[in-house]
């Protein structure tokens, strides 16, 4: 039986025992009680069961209350569209005080488990549940925090997220309740921009503060375990009572901080670059951002803060096969390999059953050999793969099903195409067009019309005169079932976009884009032509985001800046392998990404952006 209770309220068993201080009439401890939702149909009496209590409900003069029941049958038996059916049919006015907060903890808990937590935030923003809410006792409230806490989370709210975690830590009691809630916290620290995490010395809220001080070291000596170690010793004498020293998150644990000490760092490390011809460019790029990364490290090192630095080597492999480079990089004693950059290259590692070092690679493959993958090889790269999902899972929360898909007619276009539109439709979205430009294109407008279906009303509009009257006056009309354009390309290209589609009537339809478009560097005369768009956007580019800013050169293509970028989370990655193969993983707050460990790939969570009169502003989800 495949059944799930909803995370956000089964972390603590106390709260199966919910009684509200606040409705006129007894509460058991069953009226209350989280439900338990199953994610299929499995239990065919307790779907019997819930027609019946629907059918009885639909022939009584007052069927509120056993509206709700039969929504809750039907949830429980696995059926969520009924359930939420159900709910629909429910008049709120009608239910007293007990029965209206069950139906709001059930509806908001429905709406979670069918991914719609805009809509489970509504719930809670009723006046009448404000008011209840008031008097509600610890269990109820700690129900509540809960809820509010997934709902955040899910919708990007990761500051009200935080909050609200904190809130509810504030009225957990026991070593496994305080857990649970401690590591939620902890993993919303962990997406937080460093500028927020900076306020911890000012913040009047003392809890929240001592938790803003621990995480802003940790994310300091992201690259150095030694420091980091000695700095959270010091946190912890200076905040014995706070609840993070009395029970600290699962990933800062003493246990694990000694599975990691063991771990330690690789000695030597090689990095593999194809530094020639064509590749000369964007190699060095990539270097400049690893070495980058381990200047700042010795920079710690110099300042007292103790920390075991790696010897790099560098390996051309412009001219001789990734075998025999890797083979050469591992007799000479590497402990572990970075590289190749190459598509090829890294596809050739593909075919080895196992590497004798673990290898970080530059470029990221779809899924070979069924799925599997060498022993040791981790794939890193920049992906569009990763930001097309996002993109994906952000329009279909935002209610968009029909979509316009603009991208490059080259190789990453195309894969990036062909991944957005299998992936989209199979959530259920529709692709109304999809428009392939070529590099050589500064006209899009011609290319834009038939996939608007301009061109379609013009031909209505030349009919209109030759039949009706020549001097006719006619406006073009875009099509009016399009619900997002989805862009890839450089800025170059996607400032002439956004003005033809302004152009071709289509200025009111949200455009959506990647991080391509965002070279890092405002240009505000150049990007008003992108105003409106919001695009997925790499840390870097934002300020306040990391510790150290980056400072690729300015001279630079957008994608060679991005590949600086790269080469600085390479660093970070090889310094924290052991720690995102554990159990107990938080993502690295990364140049390119929250970066997170999937089955040997890396994947980037990407933060959100959008241009507004030519500047950037970053924005929620």
């Amino acid at each position: 039986m495949n059944k799930k209770v909803l995370p956000l309220i089964a972390y603590t068993a106390s709260i199966l025992a919910c009684i509200s201080g606040c409705a006129p009439t007894t509460t058991t401890d069953s009226v209350l009680a989280p439900v338990v939702i199953s994610n299929e149909v499995t239990d065919s009496s307790m779907l019997a069961q819930a027609e019946t209590e629907l059918q009885a409900a639909l022939l009584s003069e007052r069927p509120d209350a056993q509206l709700l029941d039969a929504a809750i049958l039907f949830a429980t038996a696995g059926e969520l569209q009924k359930s939420a059916d159900s709910l629909l049919l429910v008049v709120t006015e009608e239910l007293d005080d007990q029965q209206y907060i069950r139906y709001s903890f059930f509806a908001a808990e429905l709406d979670l488990s069918l991914a719609r937590p805009a809509a489970a935030a509504k719930r809670l923003k009723q006046e009448r549940f404000e008011f209840v809410r008031a008097k509600f006792k610890t269990n109820l409230q700690k129900r509540t925090f809960g809820i509010e806490a997934e709902i955040n989370r899910l919708l990007g709210n990761n500051e009200q997220a935080l909050k609200a975690y904190i809130q509810l830590a504030t009225l957990t009691k026991g070593q496994k309740d305080s857990l649970e809630v401690h590591d939620n916290i902890w993993r919303q620290l962990n997406r937080m921009p460093y500028s927020f995490l900076q306020q911890g010395n000012a913040h009047d809220d003392i809890q929240l503060a001592g938790w803003l001080q621990l995480a802003e070291l940790h994310r300091v000596f992201q690259n150095n375990s030694q420091a980091r170690e000695a700095a959270m010793k010091k946190w912890q004498s200076r905040w014995r009572s706070h609840p993070a020293a009395k029970t600290p998150p699962t990933g800062l644990s003493k246990s694990l901080i000694r599975v990691l000490r063991q771990d330690k760092p690789p000695s030597q490390v090689a990095l593999l670059l194809p530094l020639q011809d064509q590749y000369m460019v964007p190699s060095y790029t990539l270097l400049d951002g690893f070495m980058g990364a381990y200047y700042q490290l010795l920079a710690q090192n110099n300042a007292g803060n103790s920390a075991e630095l790696p010897e790099v080597r560098l390996y051309d492999t412009s001219k001789k096969s990734i075998q025999r480079a890797y083979n050469n990089a591992v007799e000479d004693g590497a402990e572990m390999v970075i590289g190749p950059m190459r598509r090829s290259e890294v596809e050739a590692l593909m075919t080895v059953p196992a590497l004798p070092v673990p290898t970080l690679s530059l470029n990221r493959m779809d899924s070979k050999n069924g799925g599997l993958q060498p022993e040791n090889l981790f794939q890193f790269g920049l992906s569009p793969l990763d930001e097309m999902t996002q993109i994906a899972d952000r329009a279909w929360r935002a209610g968009q099903r029909n979509v316009l898909l603009i991208a490059p007619d080259n190789g990453m276009g195309k894969r990036a195409s062909e991944f957005f539109n299998r992936y989209w439709t199979a959530k259920g979205g529709t692709i109304l067009s999809q428009v392939a430009y070529p590099s050589s294109i500064n006209d899009f407008t011609p290319l834009l019309k038939p996939s608007l279906h301009i061109d379609l009303s013009e031909q209505r509009g030349q009919k209109l005169r030759r039949y009706i009257n020549s001097s006719i006056r006619f406006s073009a009309r875009r099509r009016q079932d399009l619900d997002l354009v989805v862009l890839l390309g450089y800025p170059v290209k996607a400032r002439q976009i956004k003005p033809a589609l302004d152009f071709l009537y289509a200025a009111d339809v949200p455009v959506v884009a990647t991080s391509h478009i965002y070279n890092g560097t405002e240009q505000q005369g150049l990007d008003r032509d992108l105003s409106g768009v919001e695009f997925s956007a790499m840390p870097w580019t934002l300020p306040g985001q990391l510790v150290n800013e980056l400072q690729p050169d300015d001279r630079l293509h957008t994608a060679y800046r991005h590949l600086y970028a790269l080469g600085h989370d390479a660093f970070l990655l090889h310094r924290n392998l052991s720690s995102l193969q554990s159990e107990q993983a938080v993502p690295l707050f990364g140049s390119t990404g929250l970066l997170v460990l999937s089955g040997g790939i890396v994947e980037r969570q990407q933060k959100w952006a959008s241009f507004q009169r030519g500047r950037v502003v970053e924005i929620t989800p």
